[in-house]
């Protein structure tokens, strides 16, 4: 069965979609483990994960596009990696901030194209 060009995997999407997947699942378990009270040292394997997978999807948004960085897309990322600095620089925000996260995540992930892409320089989506 050809599923044709506009559905078949590259190599570099299927690493993306990989790497998002551990992205998740590591904030799942740092999300969980936040939430119900785990002990700190237990909950660093999936805060390394966590940072580790979020910085190779921060680097692979940012090379789509030489305006990622004043676009919607890029102002969200950065926002929600400013948000999860507050574990590090106050440590009793950590539960709040992984939830904050999560949802600044969820939401810009989910936006339309077009606000996505939309650039905070040019007042208008652009590629």
């Amino acid at each position: 069965m050809n599923l044709g060009p506009a559905t078949s995997l590259t190599g570099r999407r299927s690493i993306e979609i990989a790497v998002r997947t551990a992205h998740i699942a590591a904030m799942a378990l740092l999300a969980g483990g936040h939430h119900f009270g785990a002990a700190p040292p237990s909950l660093r394997v999936w805060g390394v994960l966590t940072a580790a997978t979020g910085a190779v999807l921060l680097a692979g948004e940012a090379s789509h596009s030489r305006h990622w960085v004043y676009q919607a897309r890029g102002v969200i990322s950065l926002v929600h990696v400013g948000v999860l600095a507050l574990i590090a620089l106050a440590p009793s925000f950590a539960r709040a901030a992984v939830v904050a996260a999560m949802i600044i995540g969820s939401v810009g992930s989910h936006l339309p194209r077009g606000v996505r892409k939309w650039s905070l320089r040019h007042r208008r989506p652009v590629d």
